[in-house]
């Protein structure tokens, strides 16, 4: 069969001549994808579509070759076209030849079935229609649009076949949290809310104390009695209440937390009386009343603790003393982690010549640990097809994720395959490269409530792109504040060539003399997993500015949580 494939940014045209060579054909059949006025019931004046060239030409010629022994044909002719493609325009043309119709019918339906799922040919975005005086997207404001994208206005889409736009790692950022919504809160019982994120304010139902009490073992007595000697009248523990005025000369034995019988008493610690049957001599005066007042601690109303707060072991014990037995939270997330790579073998096992350990499958679990919920880990054979029929045993966990990961084939190898295999998923691809070392091929995509991340296999870009995008992710998903870059002092010099994407370089935060103080450390590429086990912050270094000088004021992201961050 004779295929002939051609990505294009200019427009199809009209007339396709038949292929001069092919003799005698019982049918040519055409196809013309042509873009509607509408997407998902929103006016439109254009689509844009973005492609892995390289994998899409060899993806579309393996399914034509496939569908091949299936439906024989004589030859197929695609045209797809890259970039911004106006209403009324095609966006494909498929023409294929054939002896019998019935094959060329077959085989084309089959194709264009499968070119979706199975080829790195996506929408990327709908450029939308509006009214005239609002500032319509016409034709010629699409030209206008597609020469900015030539002149390198990064609002608009690159050149045909200059391959997918770059987002900076602001915009990355900002697209992650525009996209990621809270998911539902959930009651949970205390027992089961730690380290979860409280998505209700909690307020105090009543003082707190609620009522007068002992701070002390000892005797209370009216706060003005200058009796020599006290009548012990009655005995109060703390579980019980017996009200009764007290008159001079008389005392109550009470308990630390019991509650005071009246109002206008002091409490005298028992290490400072005399006793004698239901006499009691005090041998020593305080100066303290050894009372703790009603509300003292908090005034019924008060706010106790404020929505979004991570609730720790200090904060269950004040929910759990205002009665707040089930509080509002965020849901235990549900997380997929697929590991790519024929290559990559368990750490218990010995590497062969061309294998390395899977240190991945550890590093996200252990990083998904602040997060509370249950993660499902599988590897996939380093093939599509492959790959493909082994996700078909994990549509439930996949069906019901709230994240799905994908550690490796982000980038555009021959085997990588990760962002067909999320849009075969049905997730929509948002952006699939980042302006930043380590970890540029970086696929974030969106399905609904769920997110996925294809993340750059070696495993400092995973510890990169796990902080400053997936934990901005789950941060989102959870009802919290998302990481966010703060500031600090280099210790000492931090030595590098400019370069043309920001980086995000490992460093050891300290504090000293008051200071935040940050130490870079020495990584020698984004397989170097050396640096871990000090790294505890991502220095941000701006694009071209090479080394900075210790002492130098910078940006940086912690890694790890911080008292006052």
């Amino acid at each position: 069969m004779e295929i002939e494939i051609q990505l294009t940014g200019a427009a199809i045209a009209e007339k396709i001549s038949l292929p001069p060579h092919l003799g005698p054909l019982g049918a040519w059949l055409e196809f013309r994808g042509v873009v509607r006025a509408a997407e998902n019931g929103a006016q439109i004046a254009a689509l844009e579509y973005e492609a892995y060239p390289e994998m899409a030409v060899r993806e579309i010629r393996r399914l034509l070759e496939t569908l091949a022994a299936r439906h024989p044909c004589q030859a197929a002719r695609i045209l797809h076209r890259i970039g911004v493609v106006p209403v009324g325009e095609a966006a494909i043309y498929v023409g294929v030849a054939a002896k019998h119709r019935a094959e060329a019918i077959a085989l084309l339906g089959e194709f264009m079935d499968r070119l979706k799922q199975d080829v790195p040919i996506w929408k990327r975005r709908a450029w939308p229609s509006l009214e005239p005086e609002r500032g319509a997207v016409t034709r010629g404001t699409l030209e206008v649009q597609k020469s900015a994208a030539k002149t390198g206005d990064r609002s608009w889409p690159t050149a045909a076949g200059s391959g997918p736009a770059l987002r900076s790692l602001d915009e990355a950022i900002a697209e992650i949290q525009s996209r990621c919504q809270p998911l539902p809160a959930v009651p949970a019982p205390l027992a089961e809310a730690f380290e979860r994120v409280l998505r209700e304010a909690v307020s105090a139902p009543e003082d707190l104390p609620p009522f007068d009490c002992s701070s002390r073992d000892g005797f209370a007595v009216l706060a003005d009695d200058a009796s020599e000697y006290f009548h012990v009248v009655d005995t109060i523990h703390a579980a019980g209440w017996q009200p009764r005025q007290l008159r001079a000369g008389e005392a109550v034995r009470v308990a630390t937390g019991a509650p005071l019988p009246c109002g206008g008493l002091r409490v005298v610690m028992q290490e400072h009386v005399e006793r004698e049957g239901d006499r009691i001599n005090i041998v020593r005066n305080e100066l303290v009343p050894n009372v703790r007042r009603r509300g003292e601690d908090v005034k019924a109303g008060q706010l106790l603790v404020p929505a979004g707060a991570r609730l720790d072991a200090g904060k269950l014990a004040l929910l759990a003393t205002a009665g707040c037995a089930q509080p509002l939270v965020s849901p235990r997330l549900r997380v997929v982690h697929l590991t790519t790579g024929d290559e990559i073998i368990p750490p218990g096992q010995t590497p062969q010549p061309g294998q390395i350990r899977d240190s991945n499958s550890i590093l996200i679990r252990s990083l998904l640990q602040p997060w509370p919920g249950e993660i499902v880990q599988r590897h996939l054979p380093e093939d599509f097809e492959l790959a493909r029929a082994a996700i078909s045993n994990l549509q439930s966990p996949i069906s019901n994720a709230d994240v799905v990961l994908i550690s490796g084939g982000a980038s555009v190898g021959d085997k990588d395959f990760t962002r067909p295999l999320l849009e075969h998923l049905g997730f929509e691809i948002v952006f699939s490269h980042v302006n930043l070392r380590p970890g540029k091929p970086l696929i974030f995509g969106v399905q609904g409530a769920c997110v996925a991340f294809g993340l750059p296999g070696n495993p400092l870009s995973h510890f990169v792109c796990f902080h400053f995008a997936v934990a901005t992710a789950l941060a989102r998903l959870v009802g919290e504040a998302a990481p966010r870059f703060l500031r600090g002092t280099l210790a000492a010099k931090l030595d590098d060539k400019p370069n043309p994407r920001e980086t995000l370089w490992p460093a050891r935060l300290e504090f000293s003399g008051g200071e935040i103080r940050l130490q870079p450390l020495a990584w020698a590429s984004s397989g170097d997993v050396t640096c871990f086990a000090a790294a505890n912050a991502l220095l941000r270094v701006p694009v071209n500015q090479g080394s900075l000088a210790a002492g130098a004021e910078v940006d940086f992201l912690p890694t790890t949580a911080m008292l006052g961050a």
